[in-house]
Parts: structure tokens; sequence; C-alpha cells
């Protein structure tokens, strides 16, 4: 699958060859192929080697205990906020804005919006318009009917039989 000098996993968004390399899940024969290739290409050494530096710090990771009651804890507070009635959840913040604690959260995710939406509107280029087209005259007009006429003649005259 993998030919050391052609293919290249990243060239053929096939990178997921490269992470299960990094993982240790590939194959041996298939592992063989992809270190063949990787003797010529940089670019996957390269992402190899970042994913296995990512690799060896995940290794090193030691995660934070979980306490005994952590399961308790975080269901009871479900349970006490699934208790506490929706419009009274939606009420909150506003209570709490009107008691005089800031709510900055609302405000700056409204300030940014608004800002976006003014650069959109004075960065937008005008659309262009479509030329105008030049009124026709009507001497055009007759000119062309004539023409047209005239042709129409030469045809018929043409079709007549040639005894007459």
């Amino acid at each position: 699958m993998l030919d050391a000098k052609t293919t290249c996993p990243l060239q053929t968004d096939n990178a997921d060859v490269l992470l299960d390399y990094c993982s240790r899940s590939l194959d041996p024969a298939r592992r063989g192929m992809l270190e063949r290739h990787m003797a010529y290409c940089s670019e996957c050494r390269e992402m190899a080697a970042g994913q296995a530096e990512i690799w060896s710090a995940m290794d090193m990771f030691d995660a934070e205990p979980v306490s005994a009651d952590f399961d308790r804890r975080l269901y009871s507070r479900i349970a006490d906020i699934e208790k506490v009635p929706a419009w009274e959840r939606v009420w909150a913040p506003i209570r709490a804005y009107l008691q005089g604690q800031p709510a900055w959260k609302p405000v700056i995710s409204a300030a940014a919006a608004s800002a976006v939406l003014a650069i959109v509107i004075l960065v937008r280029p005008e659309a262009p318009t479509a030329p105008v087209a030049a009124p026709i005259e009507i001497q055009e007009v007759v000119e062309a009917e004539k023409a047209l006429e005239d042709m129409d003649m030469l045809r018929q005259l043409d079709a007549e039989p040639e005894g007459n």
C-alpha cells in the first residue's frame, strides 16, 4: 500500500497511517513500508516526530485522582439544577443584572457580534451593476423590419420555379 518513493500519506490524505504508526497500532508490514517511505520523505518524518513527542507527553501525564464521592456529588448537582424550573433558570441572569451584578459575558458577546456586523456592512464591496442597454431608436426598428422583408422577398424569388 505504501511505496517508499511514490505514495506519501500526507499527499494522499491518508495521515491516519502516520497516526497509527505513532500510536504503535500499525501492523508490522505496513510499519516497515512506512519507515522505508519516511527515509525519503522529510514531511512524514517531521510529522511522525511531532506526533511521537505528543504521545510521549501523554504517556507522562498523570491525571489527578478522582475523589471517591465524585460521581455522587456530580449527580447531586445535576439533580439540584433540574429541580429549578426553566423560567427561573432563564430569569436568574436577568435578576443578577438588575441587582447590579456585572453580566459581562452577554455584553461582550453582543458587542463582538455588533462589531462583526458593522465591519461586514462597511467593508462589503458594492455589487457590480449591469450595463444599461442603449435605447433602441424607432428608425433602427424600421430599418430592421425592411431588411427582414427584403430577405423574405429574395427567398421567395429563389423559390419560384424557373419556368415562369
